[in-house]
């Protein structure tokens, strides 16, 4: 074999040799872990978005179910809160009924010759206690008298008392026959005994013999009674 020859046939060998050693690699890297599966970048990126996506929605949902909740208590608290308790009736206030500083209406009767003239023809004097019944008079108030007294001066007459209160009043009906025909009145205005304290009224059909305050007329006659007051007591 001439040295050509040789030299092919060596160079044949170690292009086999280099082949062999390619393969061998090749196999080597089969067997081996592959690098994709055992990359852990690619595994970990993969997991992580899913684990962290369904993480987010999994915190999300429970954020929302928390304040949901937590709303929920708030405003249950508020609106306990904001809601008073029941109370019971509130205490009713003073009855706003008749004056209870002074006289009612129909104890008092007005100082004024014609407010006082449609009083006394109203009949407002007519509940006050008042004599049994008509009898003669024994002043110049014409043939019979029937005398009511308010529950002032009644309290002030049973008491004994030589001066009668303010407000204390009289209202002597004047009659001819059974037909009452006019009024005499008296009501107490200032304190103090006299008849200038007292307001003084007459009337007999169309005409008015008094009206006014400490009228002579009157108090001529009445100074010899208990402060002005000459009526019997107790009524007859």
């Amino acid at each position: 074999m001439d040295l050509c020859a040789l030299g092919r046939l060596g160079l044949g060998f170690l292009l086999l040799a280099v082949a062999g050693a390619g393969c061998g690699e090749d196999g080597a890297g089969d067997s081996g872990e592959p690098t994709l599966t055992t990359a852990p970048s690619t595994g970990a990126s993969a997991t992580g978005e899913s684990s962290g996506s369904s993480a987010t929605v999994s915190t999300s949902a429970t954020g929302v179910s928390e304040s949901a909740d937590a709303g929920s208590d708030t405003s249950t608290a508020e609106s306990a809160a904001g809601t008073p308790e029941t109370q019971g009736p509130e205490p009713e206030g003073p009855e706003t009924g008749s004056d209870s500083t002074g006289p009612s209406p129909n104890q008092l009767p007005p100082t004024s010759g014609d407010a006082l003239l449609v009083w006394l023809q109203d009949s407002s004097y007519t509940a006050w206690p008042a004599e049994s019944g008509v009898h003669l008079s024994a002043g110049p108030h014409g043939a019979g008298v029937r005398t009511f007294v308010n529950e002032s001066l009644l309290a002030s007459l049973e008491a004994g008392n030589a001066t009668h209160p303010v407000d204390a009043a009289v209202v002597k009906e004047l009659y001819d026959g059974d037909t009452i025909t006019g009024w005499a009145v008296m009501v107490k205005v200032v304190a103090g005994a006299g008849g200038d304290s007292w307001y003084w009224y007459e009337s007999v059909g169309n005409a008015v013999y008094a009206d006014g305050v400490g009228v002579g007329l009157c108090t001529d006659c009445h100074t010899v009674g208990v402060d002005q007051i000459q009526s019997p007591f107790p009524l007859q």
